[in-house]
């Protein structure tokens, strides 16, 4: 989730709260003007640390963006000048304020450490942002459906003289979200690792929280894929379809994580005729299926977590950039993909129209 969104609404609910006798007009002034001001409204120190956060993070991003088109050796220059800054301004902010937890997060991703070390590092963050929010966050319950009580949420209603949902209780608090955020991170880590299970295991914990957009159902059906878990795969499909049937086009039908997943897993499992029509579904379906498949694509880090799609590909995009390594290790899959009709073409077309 992008800074803007959740700081923005953490900052608007400390303001409502401050002055419960705002006219409905001047609710709607406040609403407008918080994502445009934020700095105006960050009256704590904690709100003046997450809205640094939200500066550093966006300037960061857009920089990021800015030299993109750069060549490759003084675009690694610049990237790598980039991360400096970032990484010690994320760590200054993370120092005055170790309830913002994105600062601590990025910061430590940032950091020129193995996997394995960023791992062992983002566990000690996750585990003490997690017993915070058991000790200090009210109505956080670790066996709530959503991770919200509902007796709570009610009681919080009734004080605040609104409706307040699981969702918009996720969406105002901090650091509920950064510790999502770093329980994606962990579970990216872990795909990109080999340590398929624990991946699983972080991102459906990540899946239980209301009013939380992450996709990180892909990184189930990947993990599913890679370990031939056939009867699991579909399963979970199932179960996505069953329990978010407002969501199960995006989520299944149309996921590029579905369609390249179930492409992996026909061909690893030696079913070469339905992997055959599972890949031209995952082409026709994905915009830039093809050409990503055929032509693996350099993809910024994320910092923390998957960016929004701005493009029709972006998801497609990571889907492939998040299964490379089960791609890498599945012999002669690239190869064979590309032999199959249609999909040189494909690619080659969309190349053309987006300038690849």
């Amino acid at each position: 989730m992008e800074a803007r969104t959740y700081v923005t609404a953490f900052l608007e609910r400390l303001y409502m709260a401050a002055h419960p006798d705002l006219t409905a007009a001047a609710r709607e002034l406040v609403h407008e003007d918080i994502p445009q001001r934020p700095g105006k409204y960050a009256t704590s120190e904690h709100a003046q640390a997450l809205v640094s956060y939200l500066e550093v993070h966006e300037r960061l991003i857009q920089e990021l963006e800015r030299i993109d088109e750069l060549p490759d050796a003084e675009f690694e220059q610049q990237r790598n000048r980039l991360f400096d800054e970032a990484r010690e301004a994320f760590a200054q902010i993370a120092r005055t304020d170790q309830l913002c937890v994105d600062a601590a997060l990025v910061g430590t991703l940032l950091t020129n450490i193995s996997i394995d070390a960023c791992i062992t590092e983002l566990l000690k963050l996750e585990q003490r942002v997690h017993e915070h929010l058991q000790r200090n966050v009210e109505g956080f319950d670790d066996e709530a459906p959503h991770f919200w009580d509902e007796r709570a949420l009610e009681h919080r209603a009734e004080r605040e003289g609104r409706p307040i949902d699981a969702a918009m209780r996720t969406m105002e608090e901090p650091e509920f979200i950064g510790w999502l955020h770093t329980l994606e991170a962990l579970a990216q880590l872990c795909l990109a690792s080999a340590r398929y299970r624990a991946a699983e295991g972080y991102a459906r914990t990540v899946l239980r929280a209301a009013g939380y957009p992450s996709r990180q159902e892909g990184t189930v059906f990947l993990v599913r894929a890679r370990l031939e878990d056939d009867e699991g795969f579909f399963e979970f499909a199932h179960e996505l379809e069953a329990t978010r049937p407002n969501e199960a086009t995006a989520l299944v039908d149309d996921s590029p994580w579905f369609l390249l997943g179930r492409t992996l897993l026909l061909y690893k499992t030696g079913r070469r005729r339905p992997a055959k029509r599972a890949l031209r579904d995952y082409a026709a379906r994905c915009e830039g299926g093809a050409f990503f498949l055929l032509n693996p694509t350099y993809m910024m880090p994320y910092l923390p977590v998957r960016p929004p799609a701005r493009e029709p590909w972006n998801l497609t995009h990571q889907a492939v950039w998040e299964a490379d390594g089960i791609i890498v290790d599945t012999p002669d899959f690239a190869a064979w993909a590309e032999s199959i009709e249609g999909i040189r073409e494909s690619s080659e077309d969309f190349a053309k129209r987006y300038g690849f």
